[in-house]
């Protein structure tokens, strides 16, 4: 948010609960619980949290002049990346999948439920 600009910023911020609810909508169409739409949109501080980490570890490892500090912080961003790539694959393919024809715990049936047709006298 803070190098997009400040209209990225504001869309951001507008489309976040949205996003968030349809993910939700689309989970419990699929008979899961709302925790993965959580992890998803945590799993993108996480790797930025890694990526501060790595920047940071750099800039110190290059005024001290140390090759460990350097290496366990690219292991930091390295580990930081490959958890929040798996979590979006992951949340991808549930997302993608079909949801449940029986009903589930969150409605009276899943998103491939058809309504009866309502006859008309």
């Amino acid at each position: 948010m803070v190098s997009a600009g400040f209209l990225s910023g504001l869309f951001g911020l507008a489309v976040i609960i949205p996003s968030f609810t349809v993910m939700t909508r689309r989970l419990h169409d699929s008979n899961r619980t709302m925790v993965l739409a959580i992890v998803s949109h945590i799993s993108g501080l996480i790797a930025l949290a890694a990526t501060v980490t790595f920047v940071v570890a750099i800039l110190a490892a290059a005024g001290a002049g140390s090759t460990g500090m350097l290496g366990a912080s690219l292991m930091a961003g390295a580990f930081g990346t490959v958890v929040a790539g798996v979590v979006t694959l992951y949340t991808l393919y549930v997302l993608v999948k079909p949801g449940d024809n029986t009903a589930n715990n969150y409605a009276s049936g899943g998103s491939c439920d058809i309504a009866p047709e309502v006859q008309t006298q």
